[in-house]
């Protein structure tokens, strides 16, 4: 049977059917093989593909008692893995077999990511129920004929006691004197069988009728007493348990008889009487203890007060108890529509059933959270903390808190005034945990109030400061102010304290406030040909992420290589180099290409971080991610940077690439060198069978119809961009073509306009790109040559001396200031001193591309971020990663100066 046919796998789609079967392996087994022994760990669960499983159980005798024959599409020993026990039953396969194995860790992440799982193991639980109801039907018939004989030969008393116990879920020997006159002790007495058919419970001081018996009892109650006799015993119980004050009996009698409403009532009242600062301790209990401490105080022995008070809050804390588990069956949406109640059961969840406690605070955010005011809402945050933290879940803690935390700061009920469910926002974490955690780890330091407002206060004295000095090199009073202005954004930055754009949007505002451009100049950026084409590849890359086809692509890629570790990286490396032009965003490639790594590697026996997986990881990362540079439409900083030159030294796709081949030639080489050379004792545990890749394929099936439109509308603007020197259309205009067609055809909607697209980087990209044309019509770029010209004469003296120099002064500021605005710092500075030592600009930017994505220190380069969360940690440690991270430094000094002679050859160097 095939894997999509599995009714297991039923709700999958094909590309996430194709990612699972990576991650499966196979067991082939003959007639008589055993696959566990009952008693065994449950660490593993097996589906039939083909073949026969027979399941048996042991006899305290050593013989074994058939139980069932699992047969193509079963499943076997998922139970437990649900519970944790030992196996319950052995398994022997009956006629030659093959199995698909699945061990604990690739189930606890198949339960957590697909939802539709957890759906599975219900009906499959279900139905084994309803199999098994059939067979103890046969056996209800005999236990009912046996009860009857047993209860006729009772005298009536304590045949109505029984009937009575029937009725209720417990009943106390309060009630039980109160009803029938007689002890617990005295029942026993008079009828010595009756440990047959009721258990004592020595804590409540109580007896319960076994389920089994109950259950036939309540099916001859009407025959013998008629209709009404049972209500009017759950009347008579309920009248006294009020009367005693026994709150948790009144609400186990109406949560046995699915009367929630009244039940919630009491427990409401109940839930009244407990101090909300508590976990666990009731109000009622403390102020009982406390009045009896004070008259002890006034008239007994303190230590008689003590002990009375310890019996007050042991019965609050009993009550509390009974009360929780009566309600864990409580249908949620009742639950938390009292607030008073949903607070007393989570306390008691927190000490005695923290998965359920973590289940009803969910469905509490789900379905009541926009009901809630902003401090109780604030509260069942809180408990969801709590919870997680009970049961081990520290980053779902982490989440919990920062959710009560923005909750807390706004005061305004949810995070989205009230209306946003906790469904919504948690999908909202869930989806930026990586962004995050990148983000995270890329901060120069811990954010604060006291350094944001450091910085605050330096960027303001830059915009003074500059103001009020005198201009030097021949700079206007407005080229002064645009300095000072420019280096207030670059200390924002470099703090990170507001987003990237809104710093951008500030300082084109403070240009235009301050006389020193015209708006139209302010916003020239806006209206480049560029800008545009940021906009329409975007949307394309978009449709294409969003679409199976890379991981199709990737597949086949690694399909023709050979199945062992040394062919699958030649297959990374290939994937990487034919993805690196398709999808403009080295983070995009690396959350798809490192991914992609790991399952290969785990496919192969690879343990997390070992060499194996390491070497797979790190190719990954460089050749989906770090390569982006070679070619024009590899990574949107492509783009941003060549649009801070000028328009005199145009570079179409073709001219990029050629002019970029040696270089990658060079970087490819050193990096694989080292690559091999770092993990050269790596050979796979076992080699991925190429079936598992054409089952993975078959699975995806034939192209979509989205999917073959976004390929060839790619493909065809890509070699409409190769052939620019032939038709001569710019490029914005290209890609303008390809997003009309994406748009008319269907496949690119609103949603993917809207969500797709980086709107907050576009607003950056085009102050980015007012500013080379303010600084231009400032005269900042002539002062700044002739400055330059004068006082660093040295670095022009020779090209490799320059791009040297470039090389380590990109480095150093990586330190300091990342990303996008470390690569507009070091073009615009640098583009004058390039011209004046004959330095093309495009090889002033191509250098700057490469240089200012290192990760000797992690938090250096987003990309690397990016690469080693998507793997959550486990393709390659941090230390892994830095002796690598000095061979790309390597690579990249060397690709530039050994590129100077073919550079000279084409005439970009003078």
């Amino acid at each position: 049977m095939a894997i999509k046919d599995m009714e297991m796998f039923k709700d999958f789609s094909n590309i996430e059917l194709a990612k699972l079967l990576g991650k499966l392996d196979k067991v082939k087994g003959q007639a008589g093989d055993m696959l566990f022994e009952q008693g065994d760990p449950g660490d593993s669960m097996y589906l039939i593909e083909s073949g026969r499983v027979e399941l048996f159980s042991q006899k305290q005798d050593g013989t074994r008692q058939s139980l069932a024959s699992l047969q193509d599409g079963d499943t076997l020993g998922e139970m437990a893995l649900l519970t944790n026990e030992p196996r319950s039953a052995t398994a022997i396969i009956a006629a030659e077999s093959v199995l698909y194995y699945i061990d604990r860790e690739t189930f606890d992440r198949l339960v957590i990511e697909q939802p539709q799982i957890s759906s599975y193991f219900i009906r499959l639980l279900s139905q084994r129920l309803v199999s098994t109801n059939g067979r103890l039907q046969a056996s209800k018939e005999a236990k009912a004929q046996w009860v009857l004989h047993e209860v006729e030969l009772l005298p009536a008393d304590l045949r109505d006691f029984l009937f009575a116990c029937a009725c209720l879920p417990s009943m106390r020997a309060g009630l039980l004197k109160h009803l029938f006159g007689m002890t617990i002790e005295e029942a026993d007495q008079a009828y010595p069988a009756l440990g047959r058919l009721v258990q004592q419970d020595v804590e409540r001081d109580s007896v319960q009728m076994r389920p089994e018996i109950a259950r036939v009892m309540l099916d001859m109650l009407p025959l013998r007493y008629g209709e009404h006799q049972q209500q009017m015993w759950v009347d008579q119980a309920l009248a006294y348990y009020r009367v005693e004050g026994d709150l948790a009996a009144v609400v186990e009698v109406y949560a046995a008889r699915n009367e929630w409403e009244p039940a919630l009532d009491a427990a409401a009242i109940a839930a009244g009487e407990v101090a909300e600062p508590a976990l666990g301790t009731g109000q009622a209990g403390q102020a009982k203890a406390t009045g009896q401490v004070i008259q002890a105080g006034e008239g007994e022995k303190a230590e008689r007060a003590e002990m009375a008070a310890e019996a007050a809050l042991t019965e609050s804390g009993r009550q509390q108890r009974a009360i929780g588990h009566a309600l864990r069956r409580c249908p949620d949406e009742l639950l938390v529509a009292r607030y008073a109640v949903l607070w007393a059961y989570v306390r008691y969840c927190v000490e005695h059933a923290p998965e359920a406690g973590l289940s009803i605070v969910e469905a509490a955010l789900d379905q009541q959270g926009a009901a809630y005011s902003a401090q109780q809402l604030t509260t069942v945050y809180e408990w969801g903390a709590d919870l997680c933290r009970k049961l081990g879940r520290k980053q779902l803690a982490l989440e919990y808190l920062q959710l009560a935390e923005t909750n807390a700061l706004s005061g305004t009920g949810s995070p989205r005034s009230g209306e946003m469910s906790f469904g919504l926002a948690k999908q909202m974490l869930a989806r930026s945990k990586s962004e995050r955690l990148a983000a995270g780890a890329g901060r120069l330091g811990d954010r604060s109030r006291w350094l944001g407002l450091a910085a605050i206060i330096l960027a303001v004295a830059s915009v003074l400061g500059f103001h009020i000095a005198e201009p030097v090199a021949g700079l206007s009073r407005h080229g002064m102010d645009f300095i000072g202005i420019g280096l207030a954004a670059v200390i924002l930055w470099i703090v990170n304290i507001m987003p990237d754009y809104i710093v951008a949007l500030g300082m084109a505002m403070l240009w235009v406030l301050g006389g020193l451009v015209e708006p139209e100049v302010a916003l020239s950026g806006f209206a480049t040909p560029t800008w545009l084409y940021m906009i329409f590849i975007m949307a394309m890359s978009a449709v294409i992420t969003k679409s199976g086809f890379l991981y199709r692509f990737s597949l086949h890629a690694l399909k023709r290589f050979p199945a062992n570790y040394r062919g699958q990286l030649w297959g990374i490396v290939a994937g990487g180099i034919m993805l690196n032009p398709m999808i403009p965003s080295s983070s995009a490639k690396v959350s798809l290409g490192v991914p992609i790594a790991q399952t290969l590697s785990e496919s192969m026996g690879f343990g997390a971080r070992s060499h194996g997986a390491a070497g797979l990881g790190l190719t990954a990362m460089l050749f989906y991610g770090f390569t982006a540079p070679f070619v024009l439409t590899g990574s949107y900083t492509n783009v941003l940077a060549f649009g801070l030159v000028t328009t005199a030294s145009p570079v179409n796709w073709i001219q990029w690439f050629i002019y970029a081949l040696p270089a990658f030639l060079i970087f490819s080489s050193v990096l694989l060198a080292i690559i091999f050379i770092m993990f050269r004792k790596t050979a796979s545990a076992k080699p991925i069978a190429a079936d598992v890749l054409d089952e993975q394929l078959r699975l995806l099936g034939p192209l979509t119809r989205e999917e073959r439109i976004a390929v060839v509308t790619v493909l065809s603007c890509i070699i409409m961009l190769v052939l620019q020197p032939l038709h001569g259309i710019d490029s914005a205009w290209v890609m303008l073509i390809g997003f009309a067609v994406l748009v008319i055809s269907g496949v690119l909607d609103r949603k993917t306009i809207s969500t797709g697209i980086d709107w907050t980087f576009l607003l950056f990209l085009g102050v980015a790109f007012s500013f080379s044309a303010a600084a231009n019509e400032l005269g900042l770029v002539e002062a700044l040559s002739s400055f330059l010209g004068q006082h660093m004469g040295v670095f022009v003296t020779s090209p490799f001396f320059f791009l040297a120099a470039v090389i380590l002064l990109s480095f150093i500021v990586t330190l300091i200031v990342r990303d996008d605005p470390a690569v507009i710092l070091l073009v615009t500075a640098l583009l004058p001193l390039a011209d004046q030592a004959g330095v093309h600009p495009w090889i002033l930017v191509f250098v700057v591309l490469l240089s200012t994505d290192p990760f000797f220190f992690a938090y250096q380069s987003p990309t690397y971020l990016t690469a080693y969360y998507s793997s959550e940690g486990k393709a390659f440690s941090h230390r892994q990663g830095q002796k690598v991270a000095f061979s790309y430094g390597l690579a990249v000094l060397l690709l530039a100066l050994l590129c100077v002679p073919y550079w000279k050859w084409l005439g970009l160097i003078h």
